[in-house]
Order: C-alpha cells, then sequence, then structure tokens
C-alpha cells in the first residue's frame, strides 16, 4: 500500500484493509489475537491506539509483517501531529486513567479528580481498579519496568492481601512465566 504523505491511513484503516481482502471477521480477529472484540473495534474506530504486544499479534494474525501495525500506527500519529490534530499530552492520559480509576470506584476518599497526585500512587490506584483492556493506557505514559517496580513495591510485597490481582497482573500485564514463584519471591 503506497502511503500518500498528505493523507496518511490508520493503522485501523489498514487492519480493516486487509480483513476485507482476506474475508476475516472483527470476531474471527479478536479470536486469532485472544483479544476482546470491542477492543478490536474501537481500534478499527480510531478510538484505542494499539499497544506493541497487540500489534505483534495482529501482525501474525493478518499475514503481514512484524512491525507493520506498530509502523501505520506511528506514521499516523506523526501524521495527525503535523496537522495539528489533537493527540492527548501526557497530562491529559494521566487525567483520563484518574477519571477511569474514579469511576471505577478508586479514590473514593478524593473529591472530584486529584490532579496532585504523583505518578506512582496514579499507577497504583489504576493497577488495583483499571480493567485489564483498560491496562494498556499506561504504557503509553510510563514503561514497562516503571509500571513493574511500582507493581512490586506496592502491591506484591503486600504479599497474601493482593494475590488474587497479584497473579492476574503477573500474567495478563507483566508476562510473568512462573508468576506462583515470582509472588512467594517478592511478597512478604
Amino acid at each position: 500500500m503506497k502511503i500518500d504523505k498528505h493523507n496518511v491511513p490508520s493503522a485501523g484503516e489498514i487492519i480493516k484493509a486487509r480483513l476485507n481482502c482476506l474475508g476475516v471477521s472483527q470476531v474471527e480477529l479478536a479470536s486469532r489475537c485472544g483479544e476482546h472484540v470491542q477492543t478490536i473495534s474501537a481500534i478499527l474506530r480510531g478510538k484505542r491506539e494499539i499497544p506493541i504486544p497487540l500489534s505483534v499479534r495482529l501482525d501474525a494474525a493478518l499475514g503481514l509483517d512484524p512491525g507493520s501495525v506498530a509502523l501505520a500506527q506511528t506514521r499516523y500519529l506523526v501524521d495527525s501531529e503535523m496537522r495539528g490534530k489533537k493527540i492527548p499530552d501526557m497530562q491529559s492520559r494521566r487525567m483520563a486513567i484518574l477519571e477511569l480509576v474514579k469511576a471505577a470506584g478508586g479514590l473514593w476518599s478524593y473529591q472530584g479528580i486529584p490532579e496532585h497526585l504523583d505518578d506512582d500512587s496514579i499507577i497504583e490506584a489504576a493497577l488495583v481498579h483499571l480493567e485489564l483492556e483498560d491496562m494498556p493506557m499506561l504504557f503509553q505514559i510510563w514503561s514497562k519496568s516503571h509500571l513493574k517496580r511500582v507493581w512490586k513495591e506496592r502491591l506484591v510485597s503486600q504479599g497474601k492481601r493482593m494475590n488474587i490481582l497479584n497473579y492476574i497482573l503477573a500474567v495478563k500485564i507483566f508476562g510473568v512465566s512462573n508468576p506462583d514463584k515470582y509472588l512467594d519471591r517478592y511478597g512478604n
């Protein structure tokens, strides 16, 4: 596909075109990627950015060269920036995460959205309260190593009290290969 530098297609548009070419439905693509249909739908509508692990699975499921989806998304974001489209800045992304955490019942002791929280407190609240499908938002702001450090220091260190949540985060978010051993090692 030739990309016109004045009209760069979004990753969602490229994925839609590939789905049509292959005759594959969104439901089938979601199944191939091990992802929720709602997530795939949001990506195709341009409502969600694609985290790298999912982009790799999308490449494989669509028979694309590794990195194709991630590069398409990056080209689109750069083009959007160059055209002056609004791409959320870090503070906007932090606020979006805080709003989701608040809506999920976290930060209940604050009246309104607490804008003064430090990054580690936001990460902790997000890890405890966000749905798994919203977790990729965290990786748009903070590195995996930073997120994992906060998780280990603030949640894993609480031991058995947070065991189920920590097990899910270990497997689904941080890709820990042996979560039982890992949690025993770092938990109290």
